[in-house]
């Protein structure tokens, strides 16, 4: 017995030493005063986020090297505000809203905190950054999202004596906050506006998805033929984007982004072949658009289950639209590309399959960078 009891203290003594002491969940309040700013306070354990670790699970180890070691932890500060500013994000009726960052803890205050703490005690060093924004009057509601590294923040958002929600905001489920009473945000929004968004997924924001664009361009005899692959593929990735926004599908998860770039990386390839036929080159697209409809779901589906169904119809029109104006913007953008580079002498098919083959291997690629971070995360 008292040898398993000192196997048992053996093991855990390292944790008790290397673990954080005294871990604490981060805390946030927000206030929108009459003028729609939006001030909001976020305490949390400065130096377990500028080792990029959750409160919890922040080594002593790495937490000493960085404020002991000379000129680590003032190098880190900057950083650290801008990784902050980036997870931080905010959505007035799915709409973004830029932050404004009023004060971030300086390399001073956090050492000046954890020395009034004592040496016992000197994590975690909680501190405020502070940050505003300017909230639209007739917003109804908020969706805030911190940064992954706070883990669970507890939340109190307030407007006027009218509003307020106290909820815990994990890194997983933004924190939703009803801030109004008006319509709904659907019956504001026009096509045109569903139509930009729609645009904004493919460009700028779509890079993997204008690869593929690339190539299937590049696989096609004609610009004629590469647009109408595009319009299959439109046609394939609106099923899935409207069977999830309906609720006939549930939302997928992170494994869909390593399928994204495995269809990239077959595409190129297919088209680096070029051994199938127009018919095979048309099913194709349809049918991986039914995969990339499921990455578009992962970030529609969200702003659109408050909404009734005649409206997700109208909504997914309009973002369809604006989808299928992009891949059209990406296709003639290739074809403009592809024939200036013609005119310099280069053979035709040794410039597409050399295009091909480079699509091929960056998708590949990114489907192990892919599956390697959702492997990591488990």
């Amino acid at each position: 017995m008292r040898r398993v009891f000192l196997l048992w203290l053996a093991a855990l003594l390292p944790t008790l030493l290397w673990s954080h002491p005294e871990w604490k969940e981060a805390s946030c309040i927000g206030v929108i005063d009459e003028k729609n700013t939006f001030a909001l306070t976020v305490k949390f354990d400065v130096p377990s986020f500028l080792v990029g670790q959750l409160p919890k699970d922040a080594p002593i180890k790495d937490l000493d090297a960085l404020m002991f070691t000379p000129g680590r932890l003032a190098a880190s500060i900057e950083p650290g505000r801008q990784l902050f500013l980036a997870g931080l994000r905010l959505e007035a009726d799915g709409k973004p809203v830029a932050w404004r960052l009023e004060s971030f803890p300086t390399a001073e205050q956090i050492l000046a905190q954890s020395g009034r703490q004592g040496e016992a005690d000197r994590y975690p060093v909680l501190m405020n950054a502070k940050l505003t924004a300017m909230v639209p009057a007739d917003t109804q509601k908020l969706v805030l999202r911190f940064p992954d590294v706070l883990g669970t923040v507890f939340t109190n958002l307030r407007k006027g004596m009218e509003f307020q929600t106290v909820m815990a905001v994990s890194k997983n489920e933004p924190g939703e906050f009803q801030i109004g009473d008006g319509p709904a945000p659907a019956d504001r929004q026009t096509f045109f506006t569903l139509l930009a968004d729609g645009f904004g997924h493919v460009l700028p924001d779509g890079w993997d998805h204008c690869l593929f664009m690339l190539a299937m361009f590049l696989g096609a005899a004609s610009l004629r033929q590469a647009l109408g692959r595009s319009l299959v593929f439109t046609l394939g990735h609106s099923i899935t984007l409207s069977a999830v926004a309906l609720g006939w599908m549930g939302n997928p998860g992170p494994w869909i982004e390593p399928f994204i770039a495995l269809t990239i990386g077959l595409g190129a390839l297919m088209a680096y072949r070029g051994t199938a036929t127009n018919r095979q080159m048309l099913v194709i697209p349809a049918v991986f658009g039914l995969v990339h409809g499921l990455g578009f779901a992962a970030a529609v589906s969200d702003r659109l289950k408050d909404w009734d169904n005649g409206s997700i119809v109208r909504i997914l029109v309009g973002f369809n639209v604006g989808v299928e104006l992009a891949q059209m913007a990406v296709i003639f953008t290739s074809a403009a590309l592809l024939w200036v580079v013609l005119r310099t002498g280069l053979g035709e098919t040794k410039v597409r399959r050399s295009l091909c083959l480079t699509v091929a291997i960056v998708g590949f690629g990114v489907m192990a960078w892919r599956v390697a971070g959702i492997a990591g995360r488990v």
